[in-house]
């Protein structure tokens, strides 16, 4: 018989205790929760402005024709602000050959992961060569800026692995290029 008392017994230390641990105040206006976000969102740090920039090169160039044009797409990572980009003749025009290689240059801080923090503002080189067909009008370079939320900024500088990766710039690309008419 003394062991159901023993029970009842256990039971209502273990029911004290609990209501020992439990806070005798209800939040009920959800202050507390925006007050957690906010201290989590003070500890992620200001991050410089970064982009994904969309570029498209179209016109008189060696590219597959879609949709009645000839165009090549790219994707970069900059630091901004990301302003001009520009193909810059690379290659040498030669009367046997009917398209001179171009490199395209863009005005940024540089790139990432090459720069893991921005540099001086300048062109840089993205890693690419584009053929030109020689006579007829100049390609057309468009160039689309997203910019990227601090909150992304900081995903990217905290995680070991990118989701998305930017193949664009890599090997000799993201060089600062020093003259570009």
């Amino acid at each position: 018989m003394s062991t159901p008392k023993v029970n009842w017994l256990w039971l209502l230390v273990i029911v004290n205790i609990i209501t020992a641990c439990t806070p005798t105040t209800m939040n009920v206006s959800g202050k507390g929760e925006r007050n957690t976000t906010q201290a989590q969102a003070q500890t992620v740090p200001d991050y410089p402005p970064m982009y994904d920039v969309d570029v498209k090169v179209c016109g008189n160039i060696i590219a597959p024709l879609k949709d009645g044009k000839r165009c090549v797409n790219q994707q970069l990572r900059l630091w901004g602000p990301v302003e001009e980009a520009k193909l810059v003749r690379a290659g040498i025009s030669l009367p046997s050959v009917y398209s001179v290689e171009h490199k395209l240059a863009i005005a940024s801080k540089g790139c990432y992961p090459v720069y893991s923090q921005p540099s001086q503002q300048q062109f840089y080189w993205a890693d690419s060569i584009i053929q030109v067909n020689r006579g007829g009008t100049a390609p057309t370079v468009e160039v689309k800026p997203t910019q990227l939320s601090n909150q992304q900024i900081y995903e990217l500088m905290t995680s070991k692995l990118s989701s998305r990766t930017i193949t664009t710039f890599g090997g000799v690309g993201c060089e600062a290029a020093s003259s570009v008419n």
